[in-house]
């Protein structure tokens, strides 16, 4: 698989997630609603697997900017629920939340693992070629 080929696919993961984070957030909640996981913790691993997706194809330099990006989605969704729905309300504590599970993966992915995605193709490429 070629470098580009990788990261059109790695990107095409990025906007699932981002779809159905952007769906659960301003979709009404479910007639049934999920006890199992607290609203917070959903916020926050969401968050924290889009962060880490995305550090998969940043660059260590370009990291700060995929982390900026997955703030600005959470800032407005919540922007979004107060002003464009009436069974949503925004949430500071959800905000918090989103910014503590990116702020887990950029400490995970600024430790020299930015690009870990390009480095495990490599990997697995290279086991296939012997």
């Amino acid at each position: 698989m070629t470098p580009g080929t990788l990261r059109r696919l790695w990107i095409a993961a990025i906007v699932v997630l981002v779809t159905l984070i952007i769906a659960s957030s301003l979709c009404p909640r479910p007639v049934v609603p999920n006890e199992s996981v607290s609203d917070k913790t959903a916020h926050f691993l969401a968050y924290f697997s889009l962060a880490l997706l995305g550090s998969g194809i940043a660059s260590p330099a370009g990291l700060w900017r995929a982390m900026l990006r997955c703030f600005l989605l959470g800032a407005a969704l919540e922007i979004a629920q107060a002003l464009l729905t009436a069974h949503r309300v925004a949430d500071f504590a959800d905000l918090a939340a989103n910014v503590a599970g990116i702020g887990a993966a950029w400490l995970i992915a600024g430790q020299g693992r930015a690009g870990w995605g390009f480095r495990a193709a490599e990997r697995l490429s290279e086991r296939r070629r012997s």
